[in-house]
């Protein structure tokens, strides 16, 4: 009965995220409502609160997926393949997997992002409290610091991409020699033990 009960909330929650991720994607975050997403989602302004603690946790739902992800890759020394093989850090989508419906997709919710200054302010509040669990998971507060500055480049050089309509493999390719770059750059200063 608990699996029903956790399996019905997950839907709720997502059928929400994605009423206000078309709607943000459509009009602009700072032009949507919560009454219209609500209406949208077919639930009460009252029912998202209980899910979402703010409009901006509904654009970035899936970030606390991300930072999962990105903890078990540390404690599995598979942060470069996280990293560098595709897109997204919450879900494991690689690059060949893009096609043209998921690039659509990718571009819609960055353009999004890029276009308000409420999100990128947000993105980089997101990005820079990954420091305190990366430094609680490794012990090492450098690096990951400078892991967190790499975050926040490849998320970059991911939106400048996709606002600039590249290809998807030339923004592959800029991620994998950027960010691979910098990944080499990491290893040196701390050689794993």
């Amino acid at each position: 009965m608990n699996g029903l009960r956790e399996r019905k909330k997950a839907a709720a929650r997502q059928a929400m995220s994605d009423a206000a991720t078309r709607l943000f994607e459509q009009r602009g975050f700072e032009e949507v409502t919560l009454s219209e997403i609500a209406a949208a989602a077919d639930v009460s302004v009252k029912t998202i609160f209980n899910y979402f603690g703010s409009k901006e946790d509904l654009f970035f739902d899936a970030e606390p997926q991300a930072l999962e992800n990105l903890l078990a890759a540390v404690s599995s020394d598979a942060v470069r393949d996280l990293l560098l093989e595709g897109p997204m850090l919450d879900l494991n989508c690689p690059w060949p997997v893009v096609d043209q419906n998921i690039y659509e997709g990718l571009r819609a919710f960055h353009l999004c992002e890029n276009d308000s200054p409420t999100l990128r302010a947000r993105r980089l509040v997101i990005i820079n409290s990954w420091a305190t669990p990366l430094t609680e998971a490794t012990n090492s507060p450098a690096w990951s610091a400078m892991l967190v500055g790499l975050l926040a480049l490849r998320h970059q050089l991911l939106v400048t991409g996709l606002v600039e309509a590249q290809p998807i493999t030339t923004i592959e390719d800029t991620i994998r020699t950027t960010i691979g770059r910098g990944l080499d750059a990491l290893d040196r200063a701390y050689p794993q033990t």
